[in-house]
């Protein structure tokens, strides 16, 4: 005896191949920030950054919003290497390069911006910012800096005596909100988050 599909089943699954093309095609064709959902955009953006990153950005979210990005991110198969870049090139024309820098990303600058946010009056907070960042970071900033005002910052490192973490990391934040002001006034760009590594001491 033939067996017929049933037309609603057969309907089904000419619909399923239907959409499965129509898939393929979109990510032939290019995505757009529009065609992809909020919580597909936070599940790309954080499987894209660093896992420190990610769990900062985390902490800004409610718990229910956690545990839908989370379910999001456990079911993405792959993430189309043109959607990432249209997704991260959204946030980050939203906030999120300047909501991550911080002061060890100066050593992903060009020398030119690293001097843009250096102010001799401030070589006494630039050094205390300095004594508690990676060696990387303190070779990056002297090494920007012209011959008299590296060498004067030097010396204000050889002279600081004792000082405590938390002055440290005051002056870190102070010069890294100068950074970010300058970003504001298109004076400088800031380094891109998803592309930070480990800066070892």
């Amino acid at each position: 005896m033939n067996q017929t599909t049933p037309p609603r089943t057969r309907h089904t699954a000419e619909t399923s191949h239907a959409e499965e093309r129509s898939t393929d095609d979109d990510r032939d064709a290019g995505a757009s920030p529009a065609s992809i959902s909020p919580l597909r955009k936070a599940a790309i953006v954080l499987v894209s950054l660093e896992q420190s990153l990610s769990s900062q950005l985390l902490t800004h979210l409610d718990r229910e919003a956690v545990e839908a990005v989370t379910w999001e991110i456990a079911r993405m198969d792959r993430v189309d290497p043109d959607e990432q870049a249209v997704v991260l090139e959204e946030f980050l024309g939203m906030g999120l390069r300047r909501l991550c820098f911080v002061f060890d990303d100066l050593l992903r600058m060009d020398d030119r911006e690293v001097r843009a946010g250096f102010h001799a009056d401030d070589s006494e907070a630039w050094a205390l910012a300095l004594a508690g960042a990676a060696a990387p970071v303190r070779a990056k900033v002297l090494g920007a800096l012209n011959a008299s005002a590296s060498q004067a910052l030097q010396r204000h490192l050889e002279n600081l005596g004792p000082f405590r973490l938390s002055d440290t990391e005051v002056a870190q934040a102070e010069i890294t909100e100068r950074f970010r002001g300058l970003y504001d006034q298109g004076t400088l760009d800031l380094p891109d988050p998803s592309g930070r590594e480990e800066v070892l001491v």
